[in-house]
């Protein structure tokens, strides 16, 4: 977990439009991310929130209360993200870019390794090359 960000801007001694939250960089496949919250304030409401960048596949973001959430489905290095929010008169602030790293869950790791058998309704099928088991 990161330090709390925040980001703004002043215009002519006025407080405009910021953003802070304190983004969650891990998470598993296929287990519910843990998630955060971004604040906006100052600025015209409404807002709206977005992410920006290439995010896991399965995180979102809620445009109107800026709650970030989902279950990644696909594991791997996530960087250059960021959240932003755009008040109702087109002013946008962004938190500072961070990376989110999604492992590899248990169940896809024993799927992967060799000589593992997956639980299902079907016939099991060996990992191993050359070997075969039969249980049709």
């Amino acid at each position: 977990m990161l330090p709390g960000f925040s980001s703004g801007i002043r215009v002519g001694g006025l407080r405009s439009l910021s953003l802070s939250g304190t983004p969650i960089t891990t998470a598993t496949e296929d287990i519910a991310y843990a998630g955060f919250t971004v604040t906006a304030t100052a600025g015209t409401l409404p807002y709206t929130y977005s992410l920006v960048g290439s995010w896991p596949t399965g995180i979102s973001i809620n445009s109107s209360t800026g709650v970030v959430s989902g279950t990644p489905t696909t594991p791997g290095t996530y960087a250059s993200l960021s959240v932003r929010v755009t008040d109702g008169v087109t002013a946008t602030a962004d938190l500072p870019s961070f990376t989110i790293t999604v492992s590899v869950s248990g169940a896809t790791r024993q799927a992967m390794t060799l000589g593992a058998y997956v639980n299902s309704n079907g016939p099991r099928q060996s990992m191993v090359p050359g070997t075969y088991i039969n249980e049709a």
